[in-house]
């Protein structure tokens, strides 16, 4: 006798169910009430935001998921008269020359309505960056400050939205299409790692990072491993990282998929030897030049990034 019943509970609860699905679509950003909404600059594709450190400020700071801890450029440390560690250690990252950094902590970040407090810095040169920028680059926002937050990045706006839950409640739930793509991610070695991209037919692991410029860049050993070594031409202008310039090349990828999203004759980025990019945990590194064309949310208390597509 219980069975039936139970049977008719689950029924009642499947159209429930359904109701919701057709009232909220899973595939769609929900209207959160509690997002905080913050402009920013899209400058020679960086995010740059406003950043007031200890009620001093505004500093312009960009936005990096693959940055950890969050930086603070020397200089700027030093106005600011923040304790910096007498000890340093080799900045990770791009480039070809030496960078150090010394640890230090922002004892309150206020970015538009988004508060934190003690959070975990390096302090660093950030000259070169400044004069790729045009501007000056007071710090970088990285893990330290987004770690337990959900991000959205929404590029054709210039808007950063900062939600107490996620915007995509049921995710989850609903397959992935070619507009809406979703994908678990892990957090390694100061990157947001997905394991669920394929380029050239050949499933590779991608870095997801925003405060990179460009859109796809192949590791030197992805690039082997595609035996594309012999493709692509050398670019004249430097590419500029941590540890300061660096050559690459630049060729075509047959194509790249993710999810039900796909694009061929996809413009690349080779990264060479010896450039601050062997032997990385990830074989491709996706930046703001792919980012854009899409609205980015990176829950990074779910482990979860969203990318929907902007038409």
């Amino acid at each position: 006798m219980g069975f039936p019943r139970m049977s008719k509970i689950l029924i009642k609860f499947g159209v429930l169910l359904a109701a919701v699905f057709c009232l909220t679509s899973p595939l769609s950003a929900q209207n959160v009430k509690t997002a905080v909404e913050v402009p920013f600059e899209f400058v020679h594709n960086q995010i740059v935001v406003q950043v007031r450190i200890g009620g001093k400020g505004p500093f312009n700071f960009l936005l990096d998921t693959n940055t950890d801890p969050s930086v603070i450029d020397s200089a700027t440390a030093r106005e600011l008269g923040l304790q910096v560690g007498p000890k340093g250690a080799q900045a990770s990252g791009g480039g070809t020359e030496k960078n150090a950094f010394y640890p230090t902590r922002l004892t309150q970040v206020e970015l538009g309505g988004v508060t934190a407090k003690e959070i975990a810095a390096a302090a660093l040169d950030l000259s070169k960056f400044a004069q790729k920028m045009e501007r000056p680059i007071h710090g970088v926002l990285g893990y330290s400050f987004l770690k337990d937050r959900i991000i959205q990045i929404d590029y054709a706006n210039s808007v950063l939205r900062f939600f107490a839950q996620s915007p995509y409640p049921y995710i989850k739930l609903g397959p992935n299409t070619v507009n809406v793509i979703a994908a678990q991610f892990r957090y390694e070695d100061s990157e947001v790692i997905i394991e669920s991209l394929y380029v050239n037919n050949e499933k590779m692991r991608a870095a997801l990072d925003t405060g990179s410029s460009g859109g796809i860049a192949l590791t030197p050993e992805a690039v082997a491993a595609l035996k594309l070594e012999d493709q692509g031409q050398e670019v004249e202008a430097d590419s500029v990282g941590y540890n300061g310039a660096y050559k690459t090349k630049v060729g075509v990828l047959k194509n790249l998929r993710l999810g039900r999203y796909s694009v061929d004759s996809v413009p690349a980025t080779f990264w060479l030897p010896n450039t601050g990019h062997d032997g990385k945990k990830f074989d491709v590194n996706i930046g703001n030049g792919f980012f854009q064309s899409f609205i980015m949310t990176f829950d990074f208390k779910g482990k979860m990034v969203v990318f929907e597509r902007v038409d």
